[in-house]
């Protein structure tokens, strides 16, 4: 089964949480955690990761909690899977480095290439501000 992991799932549910509150002030993790129906060590985990890439911002303080790190709509779906998830690859053959003995006369490698663009392609074309 191909699956996005649950770490991407509570990721996008976090940031449509942020969006939906529209730039107020910073949320506090538990907040979140409780609208998203998960643990708070587990979105605290996957916030740090969506804090290093700039998708939100870490306030401190006892008003403290997290915002966007840019308007959602300049957040696309690819680059929240892309950064929690690592990359999105449907199969080693698309990354390109070569490494398949069969490159160069697998005729299941363009299936593979097309399905890679169309997804990425659809994820990139939607920002989270569309999904909000």
């Amino acid at each position: 089964m191909l699956q996005i992991t649950r770490q991407t799932e509570y990721a996008i549910r976090g940031l449509q949480h942020l969006t939906r509150l529209n730039g107020q002030a910073p949320v506090q993790l538990r907040v979140i955690a409780a609208e998203c129906d998960v643990s708070e060590a587990f979105l605290a985990k996957i916030f740090q990761v969506l804090g290093q890439a700039g998708l939100v911002q870490s306030h401190r303080g006892v008003k403290g909690g997290f915002s966007l790190g840019r308007p959602a709509s300049r957040i696309s779906l690819r680059e929240i899977v892309e950064v929690t998830e690592g990359g999105i690859q449907l199969n080693h053959c698309t990354r390109g480095d070569r490494s398949c003995k069969e490159v160069g006369h697998c005729s299941v490698a363009p299936v593979w290439a097309r399905a890679q663009a169309a997804l990425t392609d659809s994820l990139d074309s939607t920002s989270l501000a569309d999904v909000t």
